[in-house]
């Protein structure tokens, strides 16, 4: 074999290596589902938009305020964390809430429950109505450490992944052990609402229906007028109990 066959040889050879290497170790089109906060190729064309950039708190401000709380909420290693009662109550961010409404719509989150965790993704808020200061009404993605809670009570509403105090979550479905990751996923369309956790469903229940409207008088907002009936509202993220942590926040709007 003579010298210039060789030499182009060896290159072909190089050529395939740094191929399979770079198959191997670079980012693939739509592998950026996999890195927290950012979008796949995949997603875009399919509509979801991030709710949070993994970076600032662009797009959120405090509930009732025009602003974003000074404390109470912190951004590290692309986690959204609430310190909950790591804070005294005069430091206490108090619950935040997306800039944009938001009717008929696929929200996906990720989240961490802590050792006796009470926190929630709410929707449907509407800042018309007040409970307690610093935070909003709505229905609600219940987020909670079910061994600290009285599960086993066959009328208790309030579990990982319930409908807060409406409805609750089987008893079956996988939670993550405390400081791993879970997936909430909520989808509105129209009247019809579903609550899914870890990739079960946990939730499905039609707006404005008979057993909807019995639900919500049972429930301990039934005297606040007009609770459980908006048709859109602000995403909320609580801040109750211990800290919590989110990220992935994504959403993808339902046009009907």
């Amino acid at each position: 074999m003579n010298k210039t066959r060789t030499n182009l040889l060896l290159s072909l050879i190089f050529v395939c290596i740094s191929f399979v290497l770079i198959s191997c170790f670079s980012p693939k089109g739509d592998s950026s589902s996999n890195v927290p906060n950012t979008l796949s190729t995949k997603e875009i064309e399919e509509g979801w938009t991030l709710l949070w950039d993994g970076k600032s708190f662009n797009g959120w401000r405090g509930i009732y305020k025009n602003d974003f709380p000074v404390h109470g909420w912190i951004i590290e290693n692309g986690e959204l964390i609430c310190l909950g009662n790591e804070m005294p109550d005069s430091l206490k961010g108090g619950d935040i809430i997306t800039d944009k409404k938001y009717g008929s719509f696929e929200l996906t989150c990720e989240f961490k429950i802590t050792d006796k965790g009470n926190s929630g993704i709410k929707y449907f808020v509407n800042e018309s109505l007040k409970s307690s200061p610093g935070h909003g009404l709505g229905l609600e993605f219940a987020i909670l450490d079910n061994e600290n809670w009285p599960y086993d009570k066959p009328d208790y509403n309030r579990t990982c992944g319930s409908l807060y105090d409406l409805i609750r979550a089987p008893k079956n479905v996988k939670v993550q052990s405390k400081g791993e990751w879970n997936v909430a996923l909520i989808i509105v369309d129209g009247n019809h609402i579903e609550h899914w956790l870890n990739g079960t469903k946990t939730v499905e229940i039609e707006k404005g229906n008979e057993k909807y409207n019995q639900l919500l008088a049972k429930s301990k907002y039934a005297n606040i007028k007009g609770w459980g009936d908006f048709h859109d509202g602000h995403i909320l993220l609580q801040d109750e109990g211990p800290r919590s942590s989110f990220r992935n926040i994504k959403i993808r709007e339902i046009k009907i």
